[in-house]
C-alpha cells in the first residue's frame, strides 16, 4: 500500500508546487542616469547623477522599494551635491509590454554646497513607465518624481527625472 501511496503523494506534491509559481519577479533593481532640478541660491539648476533603486515584490501589484540617488554639479564655483536614500512603497500594474507605477518614498537626505553640508528629511513621490525587452529586462522610459527636503536650514521643493534599466529575478 505505501509503494503505491509515495509515488502519489510525489506527484501531488510536484503539481502543488507549480500552484505556487509567480507570474511577477520576486525582487528587482532599477539603475538609471537622473537629473535633479534642484532649487539653488543661483535659481535653478540641474544637478546630474545616479540613482539605484531595489525592490522586493511581495504581489504582482505591490512592492517595498528603496532608493539611492545622489546627484551634484558645480554653480558659481562651488560643488553642488544631493544624497537621498529612502523607502517606501510601488504600486504596479502589469501589462505584456509595460508596467507603469506610482511609489511615495521616505527617508533622509544629505545635502553638500553653499554654508557646508546639511542632514535632513527627504521624500519623493511619483512614478514612471517601464518597457518590459525580456522577461527579466525591462528599460526605465521614465521616472517624474515630486523630490522635498527639509533641514533647520533648507526646505527644497525640486523635480526629479530618472531612466535606466530594471533588471529583475
Amino acid at each position: 500500500m505505501m509503494r503505491r501511496l509515495l509515488p502519489c503523494l510525489c506527484l501531488l506534491l510536484f503539481c502543488a508546487s507549480a500552484g505556487f509559481a509567480q507570474d511577477y519577479p520576486k525582487f528587482d533593481v532599477t539603475l538609471g542616469g537622473t537629473v535633479n532640478r534642484a532649487q539653488t541660491s543661483a535659481g535653478r539648476r540641474n544637478l546630474l547623477g545616479f540613482t539605484i533603486a531595489p525592490a522586493v515584490n511581495f504581489a504582482k501589484w505591490w512592492a517595498v522599494e528603496g532608493d539611492l540617488t545622489f546627484t551634484s554639479k558645480k554653480v558659481d564655483g562651488i560643488e553642488r551635491s544631493h544624497f537621498t536614500y529612502l523607502v517606501g512603497p510601488r504600486f504596479t500594474k502589469r501589462y505584456d509590454k509595460f508596467e507603469p507605477f506610482v511609489h511615495a518614498l521616505f527617508g533622509g537626505g544629505h545635502i553638500h554646497g553653499v554654508g557646508g553640508t546639511n542632514d535632513g528629511w527627504a521624500g519623493k513621490f511619483g512614478g514612471g513607465l517601464d518597457i518590459v525587452a525580456e522577461k527579466h529586462v525591462a528599460f526605465r522610459v521614465i521616472q517624474i518624481d515630486y523630490y522635498r527636503y527639509r533641514s533647520d536650514r533648507f526646505r527644497l521643493n525640486n523635480t526629479t527625472f530618472t531612466i535606466g534599466v530594471k533588471i529583475s529575478q
